[in-house]
């Protein structure tokens, strides 16, 4: 199995390689997703020790008592059919290529929008840029005067992150709720479900006005701007930063591992060509530091986080570096439990609600545990959005405007309890 392992790991390095160079887009035609199922915790370490090796691309987390999704190339796709086989595990193919799905999520679903007439080209019937989405940012501060932007910072290669800040009457006097996207450069549909929220919110306000007369909004479009960029013109499945340290062979750092609390123990890699490589030291991607600064000065009024990601349709919550109990544990978990049942409701597509290790496997130096942990913001979520693996990361746009909506009908529960909770 070593020499095995040892091939797939210069194939899997020249790819890296050729995507950190920017030479060219990374051709994925004939790689696999692989379904795993993972019986047992036996069998979850099995596997565990395999992700660690940094050889093959696992688009999930470790789900114990149902699966793991990892995608393989044509050139090591035989090495992992024998190391499933060799250690007694179970596997069914997922995606048969992944590079049809590739062309199939650049076509528009419907028509295209009208909105150029309105003077930005945002819609949700595609993915769109950064770019495009901060056009869209200042046409509706142009428009409305209870939005404005604000810069938080920039990012490792100067992209400026953004933030809509939604606040009648000026911010900072009411409980407010934060929502970002795109941590994970590769989970598209992150930043088109958090912008069609914030387009429901602004444009859709006489529908329910007490959400923004009771709450002050922060969103961010994309927690990683430079990734997002690579994803789109390089390499489609780029999920980390663009960092690079000295004396690391690979580029990117998990931006989701990289916060400092509980930083590095579990769930992460010290590996920087590990897909969850948590940085050389604690909050080392301005990205993360960026997002830090901003909700820690805000933290008294913040009450409930979210930090959008896909896929896997779960509704998670803290802690992610233990199996202890969180504190407001029950309360995450009503809430988390109410708003499931609004957004099945929706579309009928059902989620699943629980602590990070209670659904999947310990993560510890995520956002998510930060912001109980230090910022103390009482109600904080990571929901893994649409689909559960049928296409993986590679949504096609026309499940954008449903997979918003079902999300959408959450945070209205979500922002019905804040206001009762904490309002005036």
């Amino acid at each position: 199995q070593l020499y095995i392992m040892q091939g797939v790991c210069l194939s899997v390095l020249l790819v890296l390689s050729l995507a950190c160079l920017g030479l060219a887009s990374v051709n994925y035609s004939g790689y696999q997703v692989v379904r795993v199922e993972v019986k047992n915790e036996q069998e979850a370490g099995i596997i565990k020790s395999l992700e660690e090796e940094g050889l093959f691309d696992f688009w999930t987390e470790i789900m114990v008592g149902k699966h793991v999704d990892v995608m393989a190339s044509p050139e090591n796709m035989n090495a992992l059919d024998m190391w499933i086989e060799a250690n007694g595990l179970v596997s069914s193919i997922m995606i048969q290529d992944v590079a049809p799905l590739m062309e199939l999520e650049k076509i528009p679903a419907g028509n295209i929008s009208g909105a150029a007439k309105l003077g930005h080209s945002m819609d949700w019937t595609s993915y769109h840029p950064l770019e495009e989405i901060y056009g869209w940012f200042d046409y509706l501060e142009t428009t409305y005067d209870f939005v404005e932007t604000e810069s938080i910072g920039q990012s490792f290669e100067g992209q400026e992150m953004i933030v809509m800040k939604v606040c009648r009457g000026g911010c900072g006097n009411k409980p407010a709720m934060w929502i970002d996207s795109g941590i994970h450069a590769r989970e598209w549909i992150s930043p088109a479900t958090g912008t069609w929220m914030l387009n429901e919110l602004v444009e859709n306000d006489a529908a329910h006005p007490e959400f923004t007369e009771k709450l002050d909004w922060y969103f961010l479009p994309s927690h990683n701007p430079d990734g997002y960029r690579v994803s789109q013109t390089t390499d489609r499945m780029w999920r980390k930063t663009t960092t690079k340290y000295e004396g690391d062979p690979c580029q990117g750092t998990d931006a989701n591992r990289n916060w400092d609390f509980h930083w590095s123990e579990t769930g992460a890699s010290g590996d920087s060509c590990s897909q969850t490589y948590y940085g050389p030291e604690p909050f080392s991607e301005v990205e993360a530091r960026n997002v830090r600064d901003f909700v820690d000065a805000r933290k008294d009024n913040i009450k409930f986080y979210q930090t959008l990601h896909s896929y896997s349709q779960l509704i998670l919550m803290p802690w992610g570096y233990t199996y202890d109990n969180a504190p407001g544990y029950e309360a995450m978990l009503d809430l988390g439990n109410r708003g499931n049942d609004a957004l099945f409701k929706v579309h009928g597509k059902f989620y699943e609600v629980g602590c990070i290790p209670c659904v999947l496997y310990t993560a510890a130096g995520t956002s998510l545990d930060w912001a109980l942990g230090v910022a103390g913001i009482p109600y904080v979520y990571s929901i893994e959005l649409r689909d559960t693996g049928t296409y993986g990361f590679l949504l096609p746009p026309a499940q954008i405007v449903p997979t918003a909506e079902e999300a959408w009908a959450w945070h209205e529960v979500a922002a019905m309890q804040i206001i009762g909770e904490f309002g005036a």
